[in-house]
């Protein structure tokens, strides 16, 4: 490696590292950003887990085991929602120009943002799934599977992370972010999520099947549940897909809202 790459790799990890740290500080300090975004995903699994466990046919899988990697993966979007939100306040603030003005490594820049939001996002579902166990969820699968619903968890994060990164590079002010949140409602409940797609009016059936939760959904409770319903190997590769796809797409929307930035600056 020469010198210059040394350099270059060196400045953006400690630029990456830094706002990285600084992102987890403002989100901390912050109870309300805090909580709704950790807890958000435990309010969802206790309502469907005792209000709907009852009329819906979740066969051959009790209802909290069918409807956990649901909520667990919507918990993920909903969560990655305040990452537009910061990034709309900073940039409303003034606090993205100034960084953008000093000779940081851009793409540590981006790093960072991406870093800090992904692991809000993965600490959103790990509670949210630490709830679930408490309520009767339970894993019937081996360790291979699990390992391997771990590693979707992961890129989930990532992908939703980077998705609203790049939304809120758009976004007109904080309080457009914070709207944004909403996309996730109805693709929470056109979804395989809540109840199977098989149970919805034909047309519907064919928007729930196609949107891109509903294989990650699927994808994730077969790896959950591979010793009563087998992995889905469609679903997995949906899955990967579409993850790939939301987190290349978001990476380049934000890169060139960060050159053009730059050169208005």
């Amino acid at each position: 490696m020469t010198v210059q790459a040394q350099i270059q790799s060196a400045g953006i990890a400690a630029t990456s590292t830094t706002i990285a740290s600084k992102t987890l500080r403002v989100f901390l300090r912050d109870p309300q950003a805090v909580f709704p975004t950790l807890l958000q995903g435990v309010l969802f699994l206790l309502v469907f887990r005792y209000v709907f466990a009852g009329a819906i046919n979740s066969e051959p899988l009790a209802y909290v085991d069918y409807m956990t990697p649901g909520i667990i993966t919507t918990s993920l979007l909903f969560a990655s929602s305040q990452a537009a939100v910061t990034v709309a306040r900073e940039r409303s603030a003034g606090f993205t120009d100034r960084v953008l003005s000093l000779p940081l490594a851009r793409l540590g820049i981006a790093l960072g943002r991406l870093t800090a939001h992904s692991a809000v996002v993965l600490t959103a579902a790990l509670t949210t799934l630490l709830a679930a166990f408490a309520t009767g969820f339970r894993l019937h699968s081996g360790l291979s599977e699990i390992f391997a619903a771990v590693a979707m968890l992961v890129l989930y994060s990532i992908a939703f992370a980077a998705l609203f990164l790049a939304l809120g590079s758009v976004a007109s002010s904080p309080e457009a972010a914070q709207g944004l949140a909403f996309i996730a409602i109805p693709l929470t409940f056109i979804s395989s999520a809540i109840v199977p797609t098989g149970s919805m009016p034909g047309w519907l059936a064919a928007v729930a099947d196609f949107q891109p939760l509903t294989p990650m959904i699927d994808a994730l409770r077969g790896l959950t549940q591979a010793d009563l319903i087998g992995t889905d190997q469609t679903s997995v590769i949906l899955a990967l897909a579409w993850s790939a796809a939301i987190l290349v797409v978001s990476v380049i929307v934000a890169a060139r809202l960060t050159a053009r930035t730059k050169a208005l600056n």
